[in-house]
């Protein structure tokens, strides 16, 4: 039995939401969330595009992360063994060439599952992530033979919110989807709502930490350019100290925001993995409070 035309068109919008590179990630949340009693196999598409955009970004970029260091190392060790190329015109749009490639060739790489699954969804086929979609399949219990069966709610509800704590690393749009969880439907459990309570609170926590740290840092910055003009009078060297001071106090902030995003990330992987997480301080405050 194929899906219906709405099953298709609820999947492929799931699917390509991966443009948002990961900002879009609360799209399929919300498809799940709306349509719990619809059949298995949107469902399953819905729930892999919801995880791929959110544990699969999160390894994507750390990737890109590591492309990054490995390409300032091959920079570097050239300057350093061979100081004359890197004064060479050509060697320059070499590298300038192959980043902007790099760049744009791991980006696709990036969206080409998602592509390919809303093609082959539109077409009413089965489609799996690799890595991820034979591994929730399993998981869930569903069969492409049978896509009317029943799917495990109770692993529905846990991997949705495991990817809610995962999605820690997205500023801001991070925390659309627990919150929807939370506070939008009557449908999920009392399990489901205090684990996106608790993750939706944390995400809006670390959110302001993040934005206040970037505005005490200019803020930083312009005083201490303002004291060395009044100490010094008008010359280059105020904005030169005020720039260097905001940026060093935002590099201090930002080797913090890295220990909010792993802890995130740990209690995604304990829910993920059968066991119930509570952050803490906010875990115990939460549950007390949600009735």
């Amino acid at each position: 039995m194929k899906p219906s035309s709405s099953d298709r068109i609820l999947s492929i919008l799931a699917h390509l939401s991966a443009l948002g590179v990961g900002n879009l990630n609360f799209l399929p949340a919300i498809l799940w969330s709306e349509n719990r009693r619809q059949s298995a196999w949107l469902r399953f598409q819905v729930l892999q595009a919801f995880g791929y955009q959110t544990l699969g970004y999160t390894l994507w970029s750390i990737g890109a992360v590591a492309l990054l260091v490995a390409f300032y190392g091959v920079i570097l060790l050239l300057a350093a063994f061979n100081p004359e190329a890197m004064q060479d015109e050509f060697t320059g749009i070499l590298f300038g060439f192959g980043a902007l490639f790099g760049v744009l060739g791991y980006f696709f790489l990036y969206l080409l599952p998602s592509l390919i699954g809303a093609v082959l969804c539109a077409l009413g086929k089965d489609f799996r992530y690799p890595l991820l979609g034979g591994r929730l399949a399993r998981a869930l219990g569903y069969d492409p033979n049978t896509p009317e069966a029943a799917l495990n709610s109770d692993f529905e509800e846990r991997f949705v919110a495991a990817m809610g704590h995962f999605a820690v690393i997205l500023p801001m749009w991070g925390l659309v989807a627990p919150a929807w969880f939370w506070i939008n439907h009557k449908a999920h459990s009392r399990w489901l709502k205090v684990q996106s309570a608790q993750t939706t609170l944390y995400q809006l926590f670390v959110n302001i930490f993040y934005f206040t740290m970037i505005f005490g840092a200019l803020l930083i910055g312009l005083v201490t350019g303002i004291v060395f003009t009044i100490n010094s009078g008008l010359s280059e060297w105020p904005v030169a100290v005020g720039m260097l001071t905001a940026f060093f106090a935002m590099m201090c902030g930002l080797l913090v925001i890295p220990l909010f995003h792993i802890l995130g990330q740990w209690a995604g992987l304990q829910v993920l993995l059968g066991r119930d997480f509570k952050y803490p301080l906010l875990g115990k405050w939460v549950e007390r409070k949600l009735p």
